[in-house]
């Protein structure tokens, strides 16, 4: 904001200079970021005014701060109620305000003003506006906009002869509804929308913007002046909404002063009449929403502990006083009202860093605190986070951080179907970009995104994981949060100084493997997939227990196309799973025997069996317990899927490598003979397959 040092000379008689001035207000609290002088001797002073102080985005606000801390008077205008002024008060004027929406509009005020001439406001007044970045219009908008940075009070003039019906109305827009607005550009409002009408259409967006249908102009002979209170987070939407912002809808979102709302009037009509000519009516305050003022109690001793300094309860009293707050003493305790221009002051904390801030911070010795010092304790939770991390580098993946916003292009890169629960995203009301209006419900299309950047400038191996929250629309309330890991394989075929001959799938399902170790989540289970962006036979879906907890695979040729890299045939392996912090883990067990006493004996059963038979579900049944009641099997373990020569069309060839081994003696052939033929011949029976010569 910008305040002209020769302006708040009206209101304090002081001698300090600008630059100390300055030094005033920025210790106080009110940032002053630079003086600059003018051709006629003033200097303006820019001020960095913090959204909770809206009473300093007016002069004497600023100036009520200045005489505080030089405890020197504050000089306020001598305003006319005109009740006793009958040569300018017009009796038979009449003119009703109805406010519909007391929520919105807690108090509107309205003076009507006969027989005004329009003509150049005067030339001091002209050059103060100018200083403060407003252009001046005529005597009667410049007025206006005088007042509203002398009080800090937004005022509207309107063209009395053209309101309809001699009423006001105020109220909030039902449905949308169109207005041209003082810059002439047509508008549409939506419902909601608080409005300033007359009996027949819009005058006005209130709090933000007049009408042109009702401006003042060279030919307006009279007045009708408004000065209002408006509900700031009202006023603050339908700004956003309408894309307007001004001077009156920059204070009205911070809250004016309600109690400041008719002096403001009368000021205006003051000055009107003054260099306007004209008469003023009755003054019409409709007040149907009264403000009540908060006390806040204030131990002084309190003051003395937090500040460290030995303020007396007089010294305290005397700042408070000085800055308007009504104090009373009470039982070694003061009693604090603050005034209605200061509803950032709601707790006995404010009231402190009021006391602080004026008798000056440079005026608190600077004491090294005593503190003890404490173990940080990390939570559980936040140490296996931190495990998990470390697995994931030492096995070369890098991690990334993406936004949680993203695209419903997301969906359709991936083919997720109508009705999955990813689709159930949350809509952000205000994204940051257009096309990014959803939350995350997905990890992977933020990889695939980072792989393509990557690719992009020229890399040739990519292997990144991403460790985030997502959201689901829950359908009232907050979303519903779920914390995923993802990762990504990629490699192109170019040269390499070892070979690599594990192919990605195994690489990202032994990845998920080590993580799912690592967290010591043994109770999982691998099974075939039916998502439509992972490839057919090198896909799996993640059970823990009897619940689906993610997926990994290779991603289809289809979906790669879509992500148009320079490799024409891309080897992209993923996997994502939720549940990465959960009650799954298996409880650790002291084992002494890590180093076998006895040795293994080891088998291999190869078998030819239908595509759709999964080689999880014969492992599943090679491990069944009532085959092997004295657990001997330790291991199983597939080491070869085959299609092609010597095996006919739509089957396959899976080999497992079995070991047994006893923990309380040497195992012989014959012990293992029986229990082998047994597994062999239930696995045949269940599948339907066949042993391969």
């Amino acid at each position: 904001m910008l305040i002209s040092y020769n302006w708040l000379k009206d209101y304090i008689n002081f001698t300090e200079s600008p630059e100390a001035v300055a030094d005033v207000l920025t210790m106080a609290g009110l940032e002053v970021e630079g003086l600059k002088k003018q051709a006629d001797g003033d200097v303006i002073l820019e001020l960095n005014v913090t959204p909770n102080r809206a009473d300093c985005l007016s002069v004497i606000g600023v100036a009520r701060d200045v005489s505080t801390v030089l405890k020197k008077k504050l000089i306020l205008p001598e305003i006319s109620d005109f009740d006793n002024a009958t040569d300018v008060i017009n009796k038979d004027v009449k003119i009703k305000v109805e406010i519909l929406d007391t929520n919105l509009c807690h108090r509107y005020c309205g003076i009507v003003i006969n027989g005004v001439k329009i003509a150049p406001s005067p030339d001091w007044m002209q050059l103060r506006l100018q200083t403060a970045g407003i252009r001046p219009i005529n005597n009667i908008v410049d007025i206006t906009n005088y007042v509203l940075l002398e009080y800090g009070q937004p005022l509207h003039a309107f063209d009395k002869s053209k309101l309809k019906g001699d009423v006001i109305i105020v109220r909030a827009a039902e449905k949308p509804e169109a207005i041209t607005t003082l810059d002439g550009i047509q508008r549409t409002v939506p419902a909601g929308t608080l409005l300033i009408c007359d009996a027949s259409a819009p005058l006005a967006i209130a709090g933000v913007m007049g009408g042109a249908g009702s401006a003042v102009t060279e030919a307006t002979t009279d007045i009708f002046l408004e000065s209002a209170w408006f509900d700031a987070a009202s006023i603050r939407v339908t700004s956003k909404q309408t894309a307007l912002r001004s001077e009156s809808s920059f204070r009205f979102e911070r809250q004016t002063d309600i109690e400041g709302v008719k002096r403001a009037a009368l000021r205006a009509a003051s000055l009107m009449i003054d260099y306007c000519v004209g008469c003023v009516s009755e003054v019409i305050d409709n007040y149907p929403t009264r403000y009540s003022a908060q006390q806040i109690v204030l131990n002084y001793k309190k003051v003395q502990s937090f500040l460290g300094v030995q303020i007396s309860e007089d010294e305290i009293v005397a700042i408070l006083s000085r800055l308007d707050f009504k104090v009373e003493r009470q039982n070694g305790s003061i009693v604090v009202t603050p005034p209605s221009f200061r509803r950032d002051i709601e707790l006995e904390a404010d009231l402190i860093e009021e006391v602080a801030r004026i008798y000056g911070y440079n005026n608190i010795p600077a004491v090294m605190p005593q503190l003890s010092l404490s173990i940080n304790n990390v939570s559980d939770k936040h140490k296996k986070l931190a495990e998990l991390r470390q697995s994931l580098r030492y096995a070369g993946f890098t991690e990334t951080i993406n936004y949680s916003f993203t695209t419903n292009d997301d969906f359709t890169l991936l083919d997720i179907p109508e009705g999955d629960e990813r689709r159930n995203a949350v809509t952000v009301k205000n994204p940051l970009q257009k096309d990014f209006n959803i939350l995350r419900t997905s990890l992977v299309p933020s990889l695939l995104r980072n792989l393509k950047y990557n690719i992009s400038l020229g890399a040739k191996e990519v292997y990144i994981y991403e460790i985030s929250t997502v959201f689901f629309d829950s359908g009232s309330g907050f979303p519903h949060e779920r914390l995923k890991l993802a990762a990504l394989s990629y490699s192109s075929g170019g040269k390499r100084l070892y070979a690599e001959p594990a192919a990605h799938f195994y690489r990202i399902k032994g990845l998920l493997e080590s993580v799912l170790s690592g967290l010591r989540c043994m109770n999982y289970e691998l099974r075939q997939s039916n998502e439509g962006f992972l490839a057919d036979g090198q896909s799996a879906d993640i059970f823990i227990g009897d619940d689906k907890a993610g997926f990994l695979g290779l991603i289809t040729a289809e979906i790669a196309a879509r992500l148009d890299m320079t490799d024409e045939k891309p080897d992209i392996a993923v996997f994502e799973m939720e549940k990465i912090i959960s009650d799954n883990e298996s409880v650790p067990v002291y084992r002494t025997n890590l180093m076998h006493k006895f040795p293994p004996i080891e088998r291999d059963i190869a078998i030819v069996v239908d595509d759709a038979c999964h080689s999880c579900d014969i492992g599943n049944i090679i491990k069944n317990e009532s085959l092997d009641p004295e657990h001997l099997i330790e291991s199983v373990e597939i080491f070869d899927h085959y299609r092609g020569k010597n095996i006919p069309e739509g089957r396959k060839s899976l080999a497992y490598h079995i070991v047994y081994r006893s923990q309380d003696r040497t195992l012989l052939d014959s012990d293992v003979d029986t229990l082998h033929a047994e597994i062999v011949k239930s696995v045949m029976t269940k599948t339907g397959g066949t042993l391969r010569a």
